[in-house]
């Protein structure tokens, strides 16, 4: 049995009664949600759905509905919108835009979200605009945010210290970006950045952390450091097949599971022991552990081991009174999740391809 047939039968879970009705439901809520008077799936307070939009397109292609495939190219047409025709780099929401109130801080998280969805509807549409715009995200990637040493930083101002949760955001959509053509200087970019994250910012049992200037520990350790960096470890290991990436997703996984577990089920928003090295309490948040549970499916499908597709679906046991209510589009996530269970959306292995370093300015000839 090969490679490639082994992992497919990996992604593959069958469907439940219970799965496709909750899913059904969320997608339904998302839908009620949308609002092209504020861009479409727009929040009150300005912020794109970034989730509603990949469930979108997702969903059309998979059901073949042209309308949900419509609503997510839309919301993205009115995202574009946002995108700093100066300086490059998208604005987080439509006030920071504004004369009054320019924001500087365009932030990694937005940039790489947004980079993520507009490669989705380049594969799914193959309208190559939507390659052109993610190809400005990505000039100011590469001029603003990245660190030639590995990594990105947090946002347009700051320190250069690095963020885990603005790192994995941005190295998998990096993944996704060099994954087009295969250009194999992306993909060593992305595993240079993953050593230089897990040795900056690896603490052990808190999982990994944000440190200050002088190496100390900046913050509490943070649920979303552990789920947006665990996930671009996952996608590393699928993508570019290095086993060391596939053992530090299981890493972050076991340790997130143990260091930030509530005792009333699910996830807690981070973890700060105190001196007898008890976690103090801390709260939940339904969002995190929806995309906490879709990272656990993620990694369930590249490992094999169905231990993380039952903590993901505690996860979203834990919640089944939030997920019982209308969530409008805070039910993207929790859709993604439950997708992930059964059939994880994760792209195709490029074949990479060593691609010839460019000569520098004057050498080659000439006096």
């Amino acid at each position: 049995m090969t490679a490639a047939l082994l992992l497919a039968l990996a992604l593959v879970a069958p469907v439940s009664a219970g799965d496709a009705a909750l899913y059904d439901r969320l997608v339904a809520g998302v839908a009620a949600a949308y609002d092209s008077a504020r861009g479409g799936f727009v929040a009150r307070d300005g912020l794109v759905s970034e989730a509603a939009v990949e469930l979108a397109l997702l969903h059309g292609r998979e059901r073949g509905d042209a309308a949900w495939t419509q609503r997510g190219l839309a919301t993205l047409d009115w995202t574009i919108g946002l995108l700093d025709s100066v300086g490059g780099g998208f604005y987080t929401r439509a006030r920071d835009k504004s004369r009054e109130t320019t924001a500087f801080d365009k932030m990694t998280v937005p940039n790489a979200r947004r980079l993520e969805v507009l490669l989705l509807a380049h594969r799914v549409t193959g309208d190559a605009r939507w390659r052109r715009a993610a190809a400005r995200v990505v000039d100011y990637g590469e001029r603003v945010l990245l660190d030639g040493r590995g990594g990105f930083v947090h946002g347009q101002v700051g320190d250069r210290q690095l963020v885990p949760e603005s790192n994995g955001a941005m190295l998998r959509a990096w993944l996704l970006w060099g994954a087009l053509d295969g250009d194999a200087r992306r993909r060593d970019f992305a595993r240079r950045s993953f050593d230089r994250v897990w040795s900056a910012c690896w603490s052990g049992l808190p999982g990994l952390v944000r440190r200050g200037v002088f190496g100390e520990i900046g913050s509490a350790p943070l649920l979303t450091d552990q789920i947006e960096m665990g996930r671009a470890y996952a996608w590393g290991a699928h993508l570019g097949g290095r086993a060391v990436d596939l053992e530090r997703a299981r890493a972050v996984a076991d340790t997130m599971l143990r260091a930030y577990a509530d005792p009333r089920g699910g996830l807690r928003t981070r973890a700060v022991p105190n001196r007898k090295g008890v976690v103090r309490a801390a709260p939940r948040e339904a969002s995190e552990n929806a995309r906490a549970a879709r990272f656990l499916a993620e990694l369930a499908a590249v490992t094999g081991e169905g231990r993380y597709r039952e903590a993901a679906r505690a996860l979203v046991a834990a919640f089944a009174r939030d997920l019982g209510r209308p969530m409008g589009l805070a039910g993207a996530d929790w859709a993604l999740a439950l997708r992930a269970l059964h059939a994880p959306d994760l792209p195709a292995r490029p074949e990479w391809r060593e691609v010839p370093a460019r000569p520098a300015p004057g050498a080659g000839g000439g006096r």
